[in-house]
Formats: C-alpha cells, sequence, structure tokens
C-alpha cells in the first residue's frame, strides 16, 4: 500500500516535484522609493567577472532578503524564502515562496539580465501572491549586480538596488542528522535502512557521535568549505558493513534546507541525511478528522483520498479535498510550524467548496504548532492545545 500510494501522490503532483529536481540544481521598472545610495558598478569590475569554468553566481541557491517598491524596502514574507539559482549554462530556477519558476539568464562582467520567466500556477494568501509579482517583475528589470561575501545585489537600468538575496550557510553542528537514502557510486540503493534508524550528529568542529542499529558510535571528523572527512571511530566494528564503508568514502557534503547530502570523491552524493523527526518522514500520512470551520468539533471526510507526506528536504505535498498542496515546514520532537501553503485548485471545482477548502487546509496549517505520533497517529494542535487535524498511517476506511 505504500509504495502504491506513494506512487499514485507523485503522479498527481507531478508539477510539484519538478521543486525536488529545482533543488538539485540548486546544489549547482525604477522603483521611486529604491535606495539611492546604491549605484551598478561600473562594467568588467574583475572582482565581479566569472572565472573561464564557472560564473560568481553559480554553485549555490540565492535566498531573497528585502526587495524595494515605491514604498521603500520591504522584507520577505516570513517562512516564503523566495529562492533563485543561477547555472553556468545561463539557465535561472527557483522558487517564489508560493510558485517554482525558470527562466534564463545573460551574464557579461557586471551586467546581468534575467528574462523569459514561466511559473507553474499554484495559489496562496494574497500577500504571497502579491509578493510574487513583484518578485517576477523586478528580476525581469535587472541589469546589474555585486557580489560582496554571501550577498547578492541586483540593480535595475538606473542603478539602484531592487533585489537583495544572502547565500545561507547551514552549519553541519546542531540537531541530529537522519539517514534516509543511502546509494552507491551510480546512484543506486545500496541498502534500505528500514527500522534500523541511523543517526550522526556533529559536536563541535572535530566530534561526531550516532546511534546504528542501537549501537553508539563516535569519532572525529574533518570539514573545511565543502569537504568532509570522517576519521577512526569506536563503535565502528559493530556498525553495518555498507554504513562504515559510506562513511569512509566521504568526501564532500552539502546542506540544502533540511537535507544533508555526503559526497564521494567523485562528487556523487551517497547519503542523504534528514534533520526533520523520522515519525514524520517515514510513512505516509491519511487525513482521518480535521477541525470543523464553525467550531472546535473534528468531521471525518467522507468519499476523499486524502494523504499528506512529509519530505526529508523540509517540503510536504499532498491533497486534500483534491486540492494539490506543498509548503515548508520545521519541526523537533514536539513542535512544528509551517509555512504558507501553496495549492492547485482545478478550474472545474466547485467555487464555494474550493474556497472553503481552502480555507480548511490555511487554517490546519497555519495555526499547526505542535504534533505527537502516537501508534501509527499523527495530530496536529494549535497553540492552546486543541487539535486541528487527526492523520493515520493507513487510508480511513
Amino acid at each position: 500500500m505504500r509504495k502504491n500510494s506513494r506512487r499514485a501522490v507523485r503522479v498527481a503532483l507531478a508539477g510539484l516535484l519538478v521543486f525536488v529536481v529545482c533543488l538539485g540544481v540548486l546544489v549547482f521598472t525604477h522603483s521611486a522609493g529604491a535606495r539611492d545610495d546604491t549605484r551598478l558598478p561600473p562594467d568588467g569590475n574583475p572582482s565581479l567577472l566569472a572565472n573561464d569554468n564557472q560564473s560568481p553566481l553559480s554553485g549555490r541557491s540565492w535566498h531573497l532578503t528585502s526587495y524595494w517598491t515605491e514604498e521603500g524596502e520591504v522584507p520577505v514574507i516570513e517562512k516564503t524564502d523566495p529562492i533563485i539559482a543561477f547555472t553556468d549554462a545561463g539557465r535561472v530556477s527557483g522558487t517564489s515562496g508560493c510558485n517554482i519558476f525558470f527562466g534564463g539568464h545573460d551574464l557579461s562582467g557586471s551586467t546581468l539580465r534575467i528574462h523569459d520567466i514561466e511559473s507553474t500556477k499554484m495559489t496562496s494568501t494574497p500577500e504571497v501572491l502579491d509578493q510574487e509579482k513583484v518578485f517576477f517583475t523586478l528580476l525581469q528589470k535587472t541589469r546589474a549586480y555585486t557580489i560582496d561575501g554571501d550577498c547578492l545585489r541586483l540593480f535595475d537600468a538606473s542603478g539602484r538596488e531592487i533585489l537583495s538575496f544572502t547565500s545561507q550557510t547551514q552549519p553541519l553542528q546542531g540537531k541530529a542528522w537522519y539517514l534516509w537514502s543511502p546509494r552507491n557510486d551510480t546512484g543506486g540503493a545500496v541498502q534500505d535502512p528500514g527500522t534500523d534508524q541511523i543517526s550522526l550528529q556533529f559536536l563541535g568542529e572535530s566530534q561526531f557521535r550516532g546511534t546504528a542499529a542501537g549501537t553508539d558510535y563516535c569519532g572525529t571528523y574533518e570539514a573545511s568549505g565543502d569537504t568532509i572527512r570522517f576519521g577512526p571511530a569506536e563503535g565502528w566494528v559493530e556498525l553495518p558493513e555498507w554504513y562504515s564503508s559510506l562513511l569512509k568514502q566521504a568526501h564532500g557534503y552539502r546542506i540544502i534546507g533540511a537535507q544533508l547530502d555526503i559526497m564521494n570523491e567523485n562528487g556523487h552524493s551517497i547519503m542523504s541525511f534528514t534533520r526533520m523527526p523520522p515519525s514524520l518522514v517515514s510513512v505516509d500520512w491519511y487525513l482521518q478528522q480535521h477541525r470543523a470551520a464553525d467550531g472546535p468539533g473534528l468531521l471525518t471526510p467522507e468519499g476523499t483520498y486524502d494523504l499528506i507526506l512529509f519530505m526529508p528536504d523540509g517540503m510536504i505535498t499532498g491533497i486534500i479535498h483534491g486540492i494539490q498542496l506543498f509548503a515548508q515546514y520545521d519541526a523537533d520532537d514536539s513542535s512544528i510550524s509551517f509555512g504558507p501553503v501553496a495549492m492547485l485548485i482545478a478550474e472545474d471545482d466547485d467555487p464555494g467548496k474550493a474556497s472553503e477548502s481552502r480555507e480548511m487546509i490555511e487554517s490546519m496549517f497555519g495555526e499547526a504548532r505542535t504534533y505527537w505520533v502516537w501508534n501509527g497517529t499523527l495530530e496536529l494542535s494549535s497553540g492552546d492545545g486543541k487539535p486541528l487535524v487527526t492523520m493515520a498511517n493507513t487510508p480511513a476506511l
């Protein structure tokens, strides 16, 4: 049932899952109120020129922090996280915080033009959609750029700044990472971790520890830039052979959202970890009950096949009441929060029912603050502890 249900959802969400592909690529009109103190640099500034092999814009994802309108500088709506990535082949891709977009770019010295932006057609809150419209408009007004460390600034034809981005570097240290996809050099699965939860936690700048198949292990590591090496570890002799072999092959790493990829010397990802709780990402969640729009009671959906997938990279995808959706989420052992929900509503849907379903979905995820998983059941609750929705790892009968 699990494999078939995931396959059905992935087919239905083909447009949404392009986002996963975009993330893979990522690791590869003057505004009257715009700032007047920032002017575009002279063309040909050596610090801005690409080398013969790589553009200074490519190789990392750029997260929008603010943009300029007639009213002045505007901060990005919390948890929408618009992103753009550039490739050496002259393409751009990313997310507006609601929709996935693609396009092209022309780069010469400090001159930059972004053009032919196309996007998916998801819907979200009016505020998020307004931000998206401005974002796409300003991208195509770009005529120059500067990079200062992790900051990318885009300018219009008059030389005024219109968009500001940062390249966010996430630390290895912090929460434990959980292995969910080990691979060989050709990308094939080498082992299904199954119920043997494998964790990895980086302590300080040289120590790591973890658990595998009920065994504790620890050791030393060296990380510099995007390279990493694991040294001898205590307890390795008791680790699964395939896992210790992959640790010894580690050469580099990258972090995108909630996902950590460990690469071998050929640049192939051999292990993907997530910092999201395994209890969320390990199963398919089927809607059982949700809070009524006019009261605290829970309603049971009738004749629907509603399913939510918590992806290891920090995204959820799913279908509720026939509406396809995705959103960012962040969770730890008990707390959870979601970014604005993007939804795809069919044109032939009944407007009244679609509006009611949309409000229910926005309320369900917008108010969620805590969760618990017990005996195959997931419950999301509001900040005051009131249940919002219950889900189960098997479909409702």
